[in-house]
């Protein structure tokens, strides 16, 4: 069976194309197109477009392979560029990587590292594109979200007080429905609320607002109706590359209630972008320290710690409050007292049995 993907060989040596050629279609790319030199493999690329792979020798007559691999990365960034440089210049082969090339071949080939270097550019490039399409369905999921929630919105805020208060308890559902979609995490937002509204009342705040982060603090972890199932479902740690595509959780959600003319979203906004950030400043997506850091997201961020360190989850047994008082206040592997602002840990510790009786009266 033919493999899809058109590759383009260039080298001033016909043995060494003919073998290229050869090899390729023996592999199972059937659209394999040559030239002899770069400005020849050029008029190819301007006149004929998707080509996935150009496959090019470093010296030859007129213009190198290096300018070919630059030339060819203009027209199509998508086009994946392997060098073939000789085997007394490996000078070469690091100049070009440092330009940009997937992988060199060096000369004399050999039928098994040209299989794998020519793999390894496909798989490259096709991570590249389901990546391009995975943003842009993202965009459109982001985009749809948005419009829904600003509708609800424009609805809320020309309600009366008992039509608002329905409102509140809708976007409350929406947001459990969409994100957590188990009873476990339903009640972890829940108690999200009861931990936030302590703290905001401890810290001064005014009974209005200490009403709306009560309201606005379950929508903290909004934006992961834009990560995969495939991560946000996994019952496994993640790994390095899945947690990297977690954390745009808060930017995300932060897009999605952007511009709203509503308080209770305005502090959501500032929930989900900041309440992954340290006061350290070793957090996400910021890197946000101190006072830099909104005393919403500080809040939700130390209530979030907390119920995580108490829930069980397919990954890990729930702690003991004991357990998870010693860890905020001395740190483990991954958290630390000085992630948290000093004014809300204080305050954490002083009412500590408050938030167990929370945890045990909330499941």
């Amino acid at each position: 069976m033919a493999i899809e993907g058109k590759i383009l060989v260039v080298d001033d040596e016909e043995v060494i194309r003919s073998f290229l050629i050869r090899t390729l279609r023996y592999l199972g790319y059937a659209d394999v197109e040559e030239a002899s030199n770069s400005d020849e493999a050029l008029d190819i690329l301007s006149v004929k477009e998707g080509f996935a792979l150009v496959i090019t020798d470093i010296h030859m007559p007129g213009q190198n392979g290096l300018w070919l691999l630059k030339k060819a990365r203009e027209r199509s960034p998508d086009t994946r560029v392997v060098i073939i440089t000789a085997s007394d210049d490996l000078s070469d082969a690091i100049s070009s990587l440092n330009q940009g090339a997937d992988s060199y071949l060096v000369k004399p080939l050999n039928i098994k590292e040209v299989e794998h270097a020519v793999k390894s550019s496909m798989e490259s490039r096709r991570l590249v594109l389901e990546n391009r399409e995975y943003q842009k369905t993202l965009e459109d999921k982001v985009k749809l979200r948005t419009e829904e929630l600003r509708k609800s919105l424009h609805e809320l805020d020309r309600a009366n007080q008992k039509i608002k208060t329905a409102y509140v308890e809708t976007i409350y559902r929406l947001t459990v429905t969409a994100e957590y979609r188990d009873e476990e995490t339903g009640a972890h937002i829940k108690r999200i609320s009861y931990y936030s509204g302590l703290l905001a009342r401890e810290l001064g705040f005014s009974a209005d607002k200490a009403e709306i982060l009560f309201r606005a603090a379950p929508m903290h972890d909004l934006g992961k109706v834009g990560i995969p199932d495939s991560i946000l479902r996994k019952q496994a740690s993640l790994t390095p590359e899945e947690f990297d595509v977690m954390k745009q959780h808060t930017v995300i959600g932060a897009k999605m209630l952007k511009g709203s003319s509503s308080e209770y979203l305005q502090v959501a906004e500032k929930i989900t972008l900041a309440h992954h950030e340290n006061w350290d400043g070793t957090g996400y997506p910021g890197g946000l320290r101190g006072n830099e850091i909104p005393v919403e997201g500080a809040i939700v961020h130390l209530a979030d710690v907390y119920d995580a360190l108490r829930s069980r989850r397919p990954y890990k047994n729930g702690m003991d409050h004991d357990t998870a008082l010693k860890i905020i206040n001395e740190g483990d592997e991954r958290t630390n007292p000085s992630h948290f602002s000093p004014d809300i840990l204080r305050i954490f510790n002083s009412r500590e049995a408050e938030f167990d009786r929370i945890f045990e009266k909330t499941p």
